[in-house]
């Protein structure tokens, strides 16, 4: 059998056209259910202590596989609940709201339908689809919403995000495109105001495989493909999303990909253009552009305050190795750093002790982490999970990206633990969710944790209960959940991050809360502060790295954004130089080149040399790697372009169908004749050359495949040239 499994315990209890797939031996689920037998039995004694912090059951069922009550649909109703799910997509909307999409039930079929929980009422509403499983997708027209699309039931791994705009979009994963079961491809966004999915980009078929074109460049033809088993996805201050790694059945990927939410277009911006790629650490803590982290797929994630991109961990379906390393990815520089964790797969728990951060400790290596949140000043929360030797967990841990420390919030490093409920609504020190991966996780806006969902114990359990968990300020005491860092509303984006010298941006404001004023300091541009909520032409004259800060003001106070290194100014390129020999310039070198005639752009003159057709005013304008232009427009006269004549020399007919003769009367010239026909982007058309043997020679010219329009003949001997217009007509 393969070695390329999803995971040893995944797929396992599946229809027959996975087994014939090759994702596992019957012999290693044998092995493994007398493991986690073996396991529960160890641990199923052990009883909660009291911890830090404190968990309440909210919601849904403490039993196992639940088949949940969907009531009617886009009614709330505190009675509704959604079945019990492994790996639902999930989104927390601009609202605080949590929604999830499909899911795997215990009888290992996707199902397709769109939920929504308030906060504030505690009630679920069924939003969307048939509440029936292994559905195809509705994908109606591309680019166009329509109340009766929807995204083909699935599930394991899909990857999501939630634009600025807050629409939730999500790629991929295993399940049904219009007719078929696979992996797939397809890109959407569900618009919460509407309740519509609109079929975005991507296909509707099935198992595509990555087209990555040229790293750093999009292209209409770039596609990540049919993936799974991936949410290490992030949204840039410009809306676009990212993509890292995942699972196609057959290759782990370590590809990070940006999707353009203005052109619709993917660039592979980072990674090896293939599967099963292992990683390059480089030195902890030292970004460089060849870092990479090894071929994976992860769900824990998270952005920080400066607009970088981070992940933990990670599995590895090809090797059978569990990540707890911790990376960091700068969009502006495009570099990788390995920031914590072992460069070795499969690493145990390090811990000093519960509630003390130190650079020290570590949760085992893992995947299934979906349950996984953060705050704006960069602490990641993450639950449970799968890690080596497949144990599930069900302990919670803060990382704090700004000192690089792990703390054991809640729980403890055993395993396979079957959780005390409670009494549903009731905190107490003693609760605590059972073991799970696969679950859904995120935090609210005033710091409490939320937990729902998953497989438990076993590959066949299937969850649906909701948890909220209140950190312990005391733990740890040096770093606390900032609720008012949570409900700041200060945000904005820009029309661009990176631009040319000379050049300027446009800034807008998408903050919250109501600001009545605002205060934007820009560093190196001009002018270098504005108070309009949206500031134009920002100018910006030196190269450099700048930062952008935004304070809003409203009744209740003031809140500031800072974002480092924000815009990138490249500079200028050099002023060309332009040589000429013969009729024919050359530019000095660039990333590419435009030449012009009279200030107008030569259609398809865009290589470094050019043949001059006429006279007339040549300007090459050159740009360099960061798309910048020598702005000082460096022009070269050329003249006297004319028509050179010899009465010795006849060339006819002229207009002519493409066929006609060139003839040499009274030659002096025994020696050799050259022959060029050239159109008038100076590509060569004819090109001949030979003996003279009389003093008369002709020679017939079969142009007949040519395109009508102007061409120029040359014709050349070692006393005459000859320069004529040539006529062709069909």
């Amino acid at each position: 059998m393969s070695n390329t499994a999803i995971s040893i315990r995944r797929f396992m209890i599946s229809r027959p056209s996975r087994l014939s797939r090759g994702f596992f031996s019957e012999k290693k689920f044998d092995a493994i259910k007398f493991f986690l037998s073996f396991v529960l039995c160890l641990t199923s004694y052990i009883s909660a202590n009291a911890q830090s912090g404190e968990w309440t059951w909210i919601k849904g069922d403490s039993t196992i596989n639940p088949s949940g009550s969907f009531g009617t649909q886009g009614v709330p109703d505190p009675q509704n609940n959604p079945p019990g799910f492994y790996e639902s997509a999930e989104w927390k909307d601009l609202d605080g709201n949590l929604w999830l999409f499909g899911g795997v039930s215990s009888s290992f079929v996707e199902f397709g339908d769109l939920w929504k929980y308030n906060i504030a009422s505690n009630e679920w509403t069924w939003m969307k689809g048939s509440g029936l499983s292994s559905q195809p997708g509705m994908y109606g027209t591309l680019g166009v919403p329509s109340s009766s699309n929807l995204p083909g039931t699935r599930a394991w791994g899909v990857a999501t995000w939630v634009g600025l705009d807050g629409s939730l979009w999500l790629y991929g994963g295993l399940g049904m495109n219009s007719q078929s079961h696979d992996f797939l491809a397809d890109l959407w966004k569900y618009n919460i105001a509407t309740n519509e999915w609109t079929w975005v980009s991507g296909s509707s078929s099935m198992s595509i495989s990555p087209d990555y074109g040229t790293q750093g460049v999009s292209s209409p033809a770039n596609t990540p493909g049919s993936r799974a088993e991936t949410n290490a996805t992030w949204v840039d201050s410009l809306g676009n999303l990212w993509l890292f790694g995942g699972l196609d059945g057959s290759n782990s990927y370590n590809d990070l990909w940006k999707f353009d939410i203005t052109t619709l277009m993917w660039t592979w911006m980072k990674g090896f253009n293939g599967g099963n790629q292992a990683g390059t650490y480089g030195t902890l803590g030292i970004a460089d552009p060849s870092n990479t982290p090894g071929a994976r797929f992860t769900y824990g994630k998270w952005k920080d305050q400066y607009g970088k991109f981070w992940l933990f961990g990670g599995y590895n379906g090809n090797s059978f190795d569990f990540y707890d390393d911790v990376w960091k990815y700068d969009p502006m520089l495009n570099e990788w750093t390995w920031e914590s964790g072992s460069n070795q797969p499969n690493a145990s728990d390090a811990l000093t002790s519960n509630c003390n951060p130190d650079i020290s400790n570590h949760p085992s290596g893992r995947h299934e982490s979906r349950a996984c949140c953060s705050d704006c000043a960069g602490h990641f929360w993450t639950f449970g999970g799968e890690g080596p030797q497949f144990g599930i967990y069900s302990d919670l841990w803060l990382f704090d990206s700004n000192n690089l420390q792990w703390t054991l919030v809640n729980g403890d490093i055993q395993t396979s633990k079957p959780g005390i409920y409670g009494i549903q609504g009731i905190a107490s020190p003693g609760n605590y969710p059972k073991s799970r991966w696969g679950g859904l996780s995120w935090m609210d806006d005033n710091c409490r944790i939320w937990l729902w969902g998953g497989a438990g114990i076993s590959v066949l359990d299937r969850l649906n209960d909701l948890w909220k968990f209140i950190p312990d300020p005391n733990c740890p005491s040096t770093v606390t959940c900032s609720s008012s860092c949570l409900q700041s509303a200060v945000a904005f984006s820009s029309s661009a991050t990176s631009i040319c010298e000379k050049f300027c941006i446009n800034f807008f404001d998408s903050s919250a809360n109501n600001p009545a004023s605002w205060q934007w300091i820009f560093p190196g541009g001009a002018p270098s502060s504005s108070s309009d909520q949206n500031p134009t032409n920002i100018c910006y004259d030196t190269p450099g790295v700048y930062d952008v800060t935004l304070i809003t003001t409203n009744a209740n106070g003031s809140d500031t954004l800072t974002l480092h290194n924000y815009i990138n100014v490249y500079a200028t390129p050099p002023f060309p130089s332009i040589s000429q020999v013969g009729y024919t310039l050359t530019s000095s070198p660039a990333s590419s080149y435009q030449w012009q005639l009279n200030s107008i752009n030569i259609p398809g003159a865009t290589n470094q040399s050019y043949t001059i057709m006429q006279t007339g005013l040549y300007t090459v304008i050159v740009s360099d790697s960061n798309g910048c232009v020598n702005s000082a427009n460096q022009y070269v006269l050329i003249s006297g372009i004319d028509e050179v004549n010899d009465s010795n020399i006849s060339i006819h007919p002229n207009p002519s169908n493409g066929n006609f003769i060139v003839e040499l009367l009274q030659s002096e010239n025994f020696g050799e004749v050259s022959i060029d026909i050239l159109n008038t982007l100076g590509q060569k058309n004819f090109s001949s050359a030979e003996k003279i043997s009389s003093h008369e020679w002709k020679k017939e010219i079969d142009l007949h495949t040519a395109a009508s329009g102007v061409y120029f003949i040359e014709i050349k001997t070692e006393k005459e040239f000859v320069r004529k217009k040539i006529l062709i007509t069909k």
